[in-house]
């Protein structure tokens, strides 16, 4: 997809969702007699609305609804598009366009009851083309079109890991997840810890994180009008206070196997690395990991006794260089440059070349990104707050270390020197 069309929808997209806020308002003043879900309907953006329709068809998937939104401008533009229209787009054949225009009425119901609903348990609909979407997993081409998300603001939190393992852990690692989890939360007041609320390493992640205060999210794999394992509501009660639930599944949604194996992707693009603390050789943590190597973020792994079924999956993905070997909270920070990021800071990193500057607008705009951020950023976040594609990003960062102008961390981060 082309950056600029992709950055062209948004602005489009902001822009309506100003005019929709300040329609609703004088509505609301208007008339006051409208109920709370009237109003909650209004106030979300609009074509959020057209995209929980449009998702909900049979045979638009993730990758077909993305290249409609940026053929026609908005979802909305494709439920009202004709079936020749649709046919004139490449990734629509005749029978999809069909579905599209036969089942835009019952689509936009559906996602009208998705709406309420979400007024209903106070969940917000989070659209990928808007900014309280998760910015690093925006950037991907499987990322949901649209997040149900019940919790507080995260975008403070500037560091995201996450967390992943066995759901019958020994108790050696249960005790090294809460070891390294909250000694991280400690160090690091912008960390968000990102795991599955699952039995075992998940759930252990997620307290640890909240016995020190920091934020945590879980990806669960149903609707939000239900919690799953039941066991573990009085922790997501105790998440959505500081950090939150999230899923791409609708209201109504069960805990199905195969829905595990999608959440799973999430889990690992909203994070900056995945962390594996003890795994067999088979399982949703080792998909996670999967994904995650897939979407070139950092893998970590814990190693274990060989021989131990607990341990044998992180010990074959650090044997194959999948993972980082890491065993305490130092080693994580030492791997993703956290620890030599900071110290690089308090002490002022290296000196530039004397008329070292960016000179291409590709170097000028990481330059931009890493100014605004004051701190070093990996790779991927760069190009998710340039908005450039990975391929300027590598080419751009080489020749601005070549030239003094940034500085290269462990665990693929830059920090700018002028």
């Amino acid at each position: 997809m082309g950056v600029c069309q992709h950055v062209l929808v948004r602005k489009i997209s902001n822009f309506v969702c100003l005019m929709e806020c300040s329609v609703a308002t004088v509505w609301m003043v208007v008339r006051p007699t409208l109920c709370s879900i009237d109003c909650y309907i209004r106030s979300v953006v609009r074509d959020t609305r057209y995209k929980l329709a449009l998702g909900h068809i049979e045979g638009v998937g993730l990758t077909v609804l993305r290249r409609l939104v940026l053929a026609f401008g908005s979802a909305e533009a494709v439920l009202s598009a004709s079936a020749k229209e649709l046919v004139a787009q490449w990734s629509v054949g005749p029978g999809l366009a069909s579905s599209i225009t036969k089942g835009s009425a019952a689509a936009l119901a559906y996602a009208d009851e998705q709406i309420e609903k979400a007024e209903r348990y106070g969940v917000s609909l989070l659209d990928y083309a808007e900014a309280d979407y998760p910015a690093r997993l925006a950037s991907l081409p499987d990322a949901p079109a649209v997040l149900y998300y019940k919790g507080t603001d995260v975008s403070s939190c500037r560091k995201v890991l996450s967390v992943v393992g066995t759901r019958r852990p020994t108790e050696e690692g249960r005790a090294l997840t809460e070891s390294i989890v909250g000694e991280l939360c400690r160090r690091h007041g912008d960390l968000l810890v990102v795991s599955g609320l699952a039995f075992g390493i998940d759930v252990a992640a997620h307290r640890s994180a909240l016995h020190e205060g920091a934020k945590t999210i879980g990806v669960v794999a149903h609707g939000l009008d239900m919690i799953y394992p039941s066991q573990h509501r009085p922790v997501a009660a105790q998440m959505v206070t500081a950090g939150g639930v999230m899923t791409e599944f609708a209201f109504g949604t069960r805990p199905e196997a195969y829905n595990f194996v999608s959440r799973n992707r999430i889990i690992a693009g909203m994070a900056d690395a995945t962390l594996c603390i003890e795994s067999g050789m088979s399982g949703g943590s080792l998909i996670t990991v999967r994904d995650a190597f897939d979407y070139d973020r950092q893998v970590l792994a814990v190693p274990g006794f060989p021989g131990r079924e607990a341990s044998a999956g992180c010990n074959d993905l650090i044997k194959r260089n999948i993972a980082s070997l890491v065993e305490t909270a130092d080693d994580v920070e030492a791997v993703l440059g956290w620890d030599v990021a900071e110290k690089s800071r308090k002490e002022g990193g290296v000196q530039a070349s004397l008329f070292a500057e960016p000179q291409t607008d590709e170097e000028r705009a990481i330059a931009d990104v890493l100014k605004a951020e004051n701190e070093a950023l990996s790779a991927n976040i760069i190009g998710v707050r340039s908005h450039l594609s990975m391929d300027k990003v590598n080419v751009a960062l080489l020749s601005m270390e070549f030239n003094g102008i940034v500085q290269s961390l462990p665990g693929n981060n830059y920090r700018l020197t002028i």
